[in-house]
């Protein structure tokens, strides 16, 4: 339930008044630094969302240093909180420039995560640019008027970077989580390279948004990494990065440990299967993979069960492993870009037939070619596997799957889950349908 500050919240004490502040906005500096405030009226210039869970030493801090930051730009706090302590109390007792807003969670709504907090805060937002923050002062909050400063540069998206000149990710503690936070972002731009080329650090959990990006999308994430469910679903074109350093907790405990590492996984499982405009390579090197298994399979059955010979057993084996490909590409790769028309399917298949003997001659031509060099056999015929890949998959994108073939609009790429039979979670949607947990946005 989303209440603003100014009512006696239902899960209130009954010793703690909870009270709205809403001064008048002063004059503004101006300075390369310095966004221009918003026009008067109802719905701020900026939101910043705040998801907490038991930092109620932090938050009178992180209240004041973002009100002192902002000052001057017409500014609102949410909070979404999940705490067992006195967090909720504090917040109510918190008053700034912009007005304070809490979202506080029965324990039922708080499964899925950090990031399930912040798409709570996003669905009730109201500014035209919209911020999220941690509470435990480890994103300085002297970094947001940057952050819209460059959003309102041009940018539809601005991360606030650890691995940029000028940035540190110290605060982390131990090498372990260096690690951990090094392979994810490693992992994560590998396999999202698409969408995540222009950022140094998809993991961040510091970073600001035009409301435009995440309008009509559909927000589906699971643990802690929420930038990385906006750059792959959201709808953006331009980004934008500034440093920062990632600083030590100022008080309270880091709530992040080896479930949120299951948690990452398991988002970025969720992201590679449900939109289907990303990792399109690892895709369709996953449905060879499962080629060569056809394959094999139908030459064993073939010339081992059947008694069919070797030769006509081979054919047998690659014309399967040809159909198994087309299928799972048509279904999994490319299945936005499927040709629905009437007979649509039957010219793709003989598409993909005259793209896999282009493969084919690819492969022998690069082999033929790396043998006459004088490579041994092994490196030759590795140089003539990838030679066949990449003509492969550049048949399947350009010829047999091309970008015109869609008739569904990429908009509705994520919604593709229920076609899969990928996940019967509720979308997330709206506010009240989102729940996290204390996780740290970083790591």
């Amino acid at each position: 339930m989303i209440r603003k500050l100014g009512r006696r919240l239902p899960w209130s004490t009954g010793r703690t008044p909870v009270r709205e502040a809403r001064p008048g906005a002063g004059a503004l500096a101006a300075s390369p630094q310095t966004p221009a405030p918003a026009a008067a009226g109802d719905a701020p210039l900026l939101s910043v969302v705040v998801p907490t869970f038991n930092e109620q030493h932090n938050v009178p801090t992180l209240v004041a240093r973002v009100d002192a930051a902002l000052a001057g730009i017409d500014f609102e706090l949410v909070f979404v909180d999940d705490s067992t302590d006195e967090t909720p109390e504090v917040i109510a007792r918190s008053t700034a420039a912009g007005d304070v807003r809490l979202i506080h969670r029965p324990p039922s709504e708080r499964e899925g995560g950090l990031t399930t907090a912040i798409v709570c805060g996003l669905r009730a937002a109201r500014g035209t640019y919209i911020a999220a923050i941690d509470a435990d002062l480890q994103h300085p909050p002297e970094k947001l008027r940057e952050l819209l400063a460059a959003a309102q540069s041009g940018a539809d998206v601005v991360v606030a970077s650890r691995y940029l000149r000028d940035g540190s990710a110290a605060g982390l503690p131990g090498v372990s989580r260096h690690i951990v936070s090094a392979g994810s972002k490693w992992l994560s731009r590998l396999l999202f390279y698409e969408r995540l080329r222009q950022t140094s650090d998809p993991g961040s959990g510091f970073f600001l948004l035009r409301r435009s990006v995440i309008e009509g999308v559909e927000l589906r994430p699971v643990g802690y990494k929420m930038l990385t469910e906006v750059l792959v679903r959201g709808r953006w074109s331009r980004l934008a990065e500034v440093p920062y350093r990632f600083e030590p907790r100022l008080a309270g405990q880091s709530k992040a440990g080896w479930w949120q590492g299951i948690q990452y996984l398991h988002h970025t499982y969720r992201m590679f299967v449900e939109v289907r405009e990303v990792a399109r390579l690892w895709k369709f090197l996953a449905v060879g993979a499962s080629g060569v298994g056809v394959n094999l399979g139908l030459l064993w059955l073939s010339t081992s069960v059947l008694g069919v010979a070797a030769h006509p057993g081979w054919a047998v084996g690659v014309e399967g492993s040809i159909l198994s490909n087309f299928w799972w590409n048509r279904t999994f790769t490319w299945r936005d870009r499927r040709d629905s028309r009437r007979f649509g399917m039957l010219r793709e298949a003989v598409r993909y037939h005259i793209a896999s003997v282009i493969g084919v001659l690819a492969n022998f031509v690069a082999f033929s070619a790396a043998i006459r060099l004088g490579s041994a056999t092994m490196p030759a015929g590795i140089a003539g596997i990838a030679a066949g890949f990449l003509a492969n998959y550049i048949g399947a994108a350009r010829f047999v799957f091309p970008a015109s073939a869609g008739l569904r609009p990429p908009a509705a790429a994520s919604a593709s889950a229920r076609e899969l039979g990928a996940g019967d979670d509720p979308p997330m949607l709206a506010a009240k349908e989102c729940a996290p947990d204390g996780a740290r946005s970083d790591a």
